[in-house]
């Protein structure tokens, strides 16, 4: 499967989400929740359970999530061999002549019938969604579906975004998916003249979450409660995220992004490549 870069720059986007729910309604909603912050078996706890004052709010933020929304389309064309049954009307006829060859009428009762061994030159198109998170949670697509089409996302030329999670999956292991998926559909081929795919959308999108990180000093431990700034929706076995962006993804890097996708063959693994190790040298102090 050959890959087919799209030089469109519409193609390849980078979009933020803004926040639907308020910083102050979020930490409200943490508040609420802070004693599941440890787990079922803790709450439960006759003995030692978290209680309100000894849970108490030691660091909050407003992150953004990464995650990818491709579509594409594999394109081939190949040939099939065929053998076409054709009844023949002429009860007396013996053998066919078609464009010079002759062909054996098979007895079939009162059906008689020739088989015409043929090469059907065919044309396929298949198309492909793929919503993955890009922090390698096992999100469901539908849910990231959902946010794309229920919530406005605003197009970035030069990325400044505070509290940008780094994603952990690379545009180029998101290509590796796509082909997977494409390459699960069945093609009955005898010979393939050409196999395309090409891009027809690859977006990054971040969503913004609420992370609230509280202390229960009864024991020692640490929960994170996370509010999902679209929905509201409330994760009480969240996780503190490291690894943040701390540089600006100018338009510049967009440009270096066609440049470098012009001359691989995984179109936007390069990408992925350039920026993290350009963000690598300026965190290491390097130009």
């Amino acid at each position: 499967m050959e890959t087919q870069l799209n030089p469109a720059a519409s193609v390849y986007r980078i979009l933020v989400f803004d926040e639907v729910y308020s910083a102050r309604a979020a930490e409200e909603q943490a508040e609420k929740s802070k004693l599941s912050a440890f787990g079922t078996l803790a709450r439960l706890n006759p003995l030692n359970r978290p209680k309100t004052e000894t849970v108490n709010l030691s660091k909050s933020e407003l992150r953004y999530e990464p995650f990818w929304y491709v579509a594409a389309r594999r394109e081939i064309d190949y040939l099939h061999e065929a053998v076409y049954p054709l009844q023949i009307a002429n009860p007396y006829a013996r053998q066919l002549e078609i464009a010079g060859q002759t062909i054996e009428v098979l007895a079939n009762g009162n059906k008689p019938r020739v088989e015409l061994a043929v090469n059907e030159l065919c044309h396929r198109k298949i198309d492909t969604l793929l919503y993955q998170d890009g922090l390698k949670r096992p999100i469901r697509q539908a849910k990231l579906q959902g946010y794309v089409e229920r919530y406005r996302a605003v197009e970035q030329q030069q990325l400044d975004l505070p509290g940008g999670v780094t994603p952990q999956m690379p545009f180029a292991s998101v290509v590796q998916v796509i082909k997977s998926q494409l390459a699960a559909e069945a093609i009955d081929a005898h010979r393939i003249d050409n196999d395309l795919l090409e891009f027809v959308s690859a977006n990054l999108y971040f969503r913004p979450v609420f992370a609230f990180e509280y202390l229960w000093t009864g024991a020692g431990k640490i929960g994170v409660i996370e509010i999902d700034g679209l929905t509201g929706e409330v994760v009480e076995d969240g996780q503190w995220f490291r690894d943040k962006l701390d540089t600006v993804m100018s338009r510049e890097m967009l440009f270096e992004l066609g440049a470098e996708m012009a001359s691989t063959v995984v179109p936007g693994g390069g990408f992925a490549v350039k920026v993290l190790g350009k963000l690598t040298q300026e965190r290491n102090g390097r130009p």
